[in-house]
């Protein structure tokens, strides 16, 4: 069987017990990057264009990195050939965004280009009813969210009051040491930011196993919520940045001030708060975040315990309502997709292919 290149996945944004969040942070450093953004209304091909411009690169032999909807797993909202530096990526919805060179190196692409506009205005009334509708449920759906998120400080508050500050600190140190020494080009490293799990109407998907290649160490840290797990992979970042390593940093989904992953490619390491979602063959070692709490928490358990399920309970419910609103989204794909001219669809992304070659040949 050919061997395809490395191909690495996470979501472009996601929701959130504060909305929809995305960081639209593709590359550690965006300084000379070429970004394509994709605009058009749902149903227009956005995912099916970026699908392609991805496989074209990879039949070329370049490494990617697909960014999903969390909406819809299985479609993409981007694509980035890191090789290249170079970025396809749709923008609309709740993630609009605007190019930040535009017309210098970024250019707007817009699939309305190619939509019969009377055929689609005939349905004005139903269009917009649709979209008032799906913005209420998307409300819904993130109010649940934030009432499990709740729920889940109750878990927090009880490990964060047993955490020994000092075990912390000294576990920390350990971590640190895994890292390789210091750059002589006292170079502070890149960093990045993103999400590789997402909430989605198929309830939580993870990705974070798509980072890994045959040599990555995984180190996992094992603890509930509260621990410090956050905490110590915000640490080993940072002392990787100060020793010049690029570090990728993963966010958690309903939260996203806290980390669920730090990945720091030319190190060939990513430490996890997920070790039971890794292959045994890259997990290097685990370290237990209850050496870091006292004593008496084992008779708190519980009312951990409790929390963490009524949290689950809560974000059930919540992937059932993005279910539904993601349907009743879905239902304006019928108003656009007849009127859409896809052959010229087509035409348009075999240009943009062109397009990046000709940049690919500034990293030739």
């Amino acid at each position: 069987m050919e061997n395809r290149p490395h191909v690495a996945r996470c979501f472009f944004g996601c929701n959130s017990a504060e909305g929809f969040h995305s960081f639209f942070n593709f590359l550690p450093d965006m300084d000379n990057a070429k970004m394509i953004i994709v605009k058009g209304g749902p149903g227009t091909g956005k995912s099916t264009f970026i699908n392609h411009i991805g496989e074209a690169f990879a039949e070329q032999g370049y490494e990617l990195e697909y960014q999903h909807c969390s909406l819809d797993p299985e479609s993409y909202d981007a694509v980035t050939i890191p090789e290249i530096r170079s970025v396809v990526v749709a923008a609309t919805g709740h993630h609009v965004f605007d190019p930040r060179n535009p017309g210098a190196v970024d250019e707007i692409l817009n699939l309305g280009e190619y939509w019969d506009l009377d055929g689609i205005r005939q349905h004005r009334e139903k269009i917009i009813a649709i979209n008032a509708t799906s913005e209420r449920k998307f409300h819904k759906v993130y109010r649940q969210l934030k009432a499990a998120r709740l729920l889940l400080g109750n878990a927090e508050s009880v490990s964060a009051a047993a955490l020994n500050p000092r075990q912390l600190h000294a576990m920390a140190r350990s971590l640190c040491d895994l890292l390789p020494p210091a750059n002589t080009d006292m170079r502070y490293g890149a960093e990045r930011h993103c999400f590789i799990s997402s909430i989605t109407p198929l309830g939580e998907v993870h990705l974070a196993a798509s980072l890994l290649r045959s040599d990555t160490r995984v180190v996992g840290l094992a603890g509930e919520p509260g621990s410090g797990r956050s905490e110590l992979l915000k640490q080993v970042g940072r002392h990787a940045q100060l020793r010049g390593l690029d570090v990728e940093y993963y966010h958690k989904p309903i939260d996203p001030t806290l980390l669920e992953h730090v990945h720091i490619p030319n190190a060939k390491l990513l430490f996890t708060v997920h070790p039971e979602l890794m292959p045994e063959g890259n997990l290097s070692d685990v370290y237990p975040l209850s050496e870091c709490a006292a004593p008496w928490i084992k008779d708190e358990i519980d009312e951990i315990s409790e929390a963490k399920n009524r949290y689950q309970d809560i974000l059930d419910d919540a992937v059932v309502s993005l279910k539904d609103a993601k349907d009743t989204h879905s239902a304006l794909e019928q108003y656009y997709v007849p009127h859409m001219d896809f052959t010229g669809v087509d035409r348009r992304c075999e240009a943009v292919v062109e397009t990046l070659n000709q940049h690919s040949t500034l990293f030739a």
